[in-house]
């Protein structure tokens, strides 16, 4: 696919960031904060403990950019099915879908809240999550424990 998709007025906006004196700065500054970070592990706690917006009703954290349940693919889909019954919020997948698809759960991206999760990154109240502090500069992030391999929820696989 051509630059922009092939849209000139945008192909010509973004070959203007290329060589922006302030953006290299920019990213300069960036990539140093990152390679000076100094990340410690300091707790494992429910995410509801690390993340206070999971307790404003029935609230799923998700990897990637805002997206409406209709729009997720299926794996997301599948994810949040089993976050959705392992919260107890329904009794078994199909009423899990049926339930996030009437808009009864909530969906926000994990990193407007200070954090990550692998593929799906799906997260929720109950779920524990590790605590990294960067004691550079304070911050702090929080991510799911990874669940191996195999059947697992973070690929929108379940049990349930």
């Amino acid at each position: 696919m051509p630059p922009a998709a092939g849209v000139a007025e945008l192909a010509e906006l973004v070959a203007g960031l290329l060589g922006d004196a302030a953006i290299e700065a920019a990213n300069r500054q960036a990539v140093q904060q990152i390679l000076s970070a100094e990340p410690v592990l300091i707790d494992v706690i429910p995410a509801l403990e690390a993340i206070p917006a999971l307790g404003d009703g029935k609230t799923i954290l998700h990897a990637g950019p805002p997206i409406a349940w209709r729009r997720m693919c299926g794996p997301l889909q599948g994810a949040i099915c089993g976050a959705i019954v392992f919260e107890g919020w329904a009794a078994d997948l199909a009423a899990a879908a049926e339930l996030a698809a009437a808009g009864g759960v909530t969906f926000k991206p994990n990193h407007h809240f200070d954090a990550v999760g692998p593929m799906t990154g799906i997260t929720t109240r109950s779920m524990p999550v590790l605590v990294v502090e960067n004691r550079k500069f304070g911050n702090r992030a929080y991510c799911t424990i990874n669940e191996g391999l195999g059947k697992v929820m973070r690929f929108g696989g379940n049990d349930a």
